[in-house]
């Protein structure tokens, strides 16, 4: 099943706009991606709906992933998610009347993958505190064994992980890590019953998943641990490299270690660059900003929001100026030089 034309042109401008949002996004193991063929990708989850968008651009493979089921209410959500190659699952939070309709929606995704298609899908159950795991909930061992049991035919499982730099901060880095296959048949092959065919392939995901990612202890400590590392890691150039140092830091972190926030230099203000950049997205800036700071309640949704938000706003924001300074100026060749400076100024202003 091909996507629309305008899904591809969305994805491609979405691509774009996670390239200008992240400073670098590193991917490895995309050879462990069939090229065709069913199969699902279980991947962490820390960060709202970036996780699932890093995935959906960074390969050639146009899964459709899941969703809890309370965002699909309205009927114009309903035709938006669908565009969108999303499909619902309803956790036990949302009712009994809600459960009743998981046959239905587990039935759909299993005539997605029989028609060659992939799916995605968060086996912690929703996004979590960054760089913490959770027990994997069995929704992905389910459709894989209802697959297998209504098709005969086996199927792999990719785990993901995510390492992200800093999960909020514009021009930031992330790694984006996909794990060997996992056969579904291979792992539980030895298990007698159903039960533990679900175990089985939870803590073998589960592992994968670890081997892939920075875990830190989810304990009253996990505030400071967190600062202590973004303060004081040692920057790598290769984000492989860098996950790997984070978990040594990780590893020798005690309880006395005291941090302080290191501020801005000063200097960069004298940067004639750096004021054209700041004053020329003074009010996309403040808008983000007002976004994240009165509509946004949970904290693992303000990198989502600032790229939703700013891929669409400031186009719409260099679109304006340019106009207006066209119509200022009526000079064609400095109105494109303003144009063209209005990126650039952008990452020079804001670039960490």
């Amino acid at each position: 099943m091909t996507p629309s034309l305008r899904y591809r042109f969305l994805k491609l401008y979405v691509k774009l706009g996670l390239k200008v949002f992240f400073k670098k996004w590193q991917a490895t193991g995309l050879e462990n991606i069939p090229k065709q063929g069913a199969f699902i990708f279980v991947p962490n989850h820390q960060n709202a709906f970036l996780d699932a968008l890093l995935v959906v651009c960074g390969t050639s493979r146009n899964p459709w992933f899941i969703a809890r089921g309370d965002v699909f209410k309205k009927p114009w959500a309903v035709r938006l998610l669908t565009f969108m190659r999303i499909k619902p699952l309803f956790r036990f939070r949302d009712g009994l009347e809600a459960m009743r309709q998981n046959d239905k929606y587990m039935n759909e995704c299993i005539d997605v993958l029989k028609q060659g298609e992939c799916i995605l899908i968060f086996a912690e159950g929703n996004h979590n505190e960054p760089w913490t795991t959770r027990p994997l909930q069995r929704g992905f061992a389910h459709m894989a064994l209802q697959y297998i049991e209504k098709t005969g035919n086996d199927i792999n499982l990719i785990p993901v992980g995510y390492h992200y730099e800093n999960h909020h901060t514009f021009r930031s880095r992330v790694l984006v890590q996909y794990g060997k296959p996992i056969s579904v048949l291979e792992i539980t092959k030895s298990s007698a019953d159903q039960r533990e065919k679900l175990l089985a392939l939870a803590d073998r995901v589960s592992a994968d998943m670890r081997s892939l990612i920075l875990t830190v202890p989810k304990d009253d400590d996990y505030p400071e641990r967190k600062n202590f590392l973004i303060q004081n890691r040692a920057h790598k150039t290769d984000m492989i490299d860098q996950l790997q140092a984070d978990r040594e830091m990780m590893k020798h972190w005690k309880k006395e270690d005291k941090t302080q926030a290191k501020q801005p230099s000063v200097f960069r203000w004298l940067n004639p660059l750096f004021l054209y950049g700041r004053l020329v997205h003074l009010i996309p800036h403040t808008i983000i900003g007002w976004v994240v700071k009165n509509k946004i309640k949970d904290d693992q949704f303000i990198g989502s929001v600032k790229v939703a938000v700013g891929i669409f706003l400031i186009p719409i924001s260099y679109i304006l100026l340019t106009l207006i300074f066209f119509l200022i100026t009526r000079e064609s060749v400095w109105t494109l030089g303003f144009f063209i400076s209005l990126p650039i100024s952008g990452l020079i202003a804001y670039n960490r």
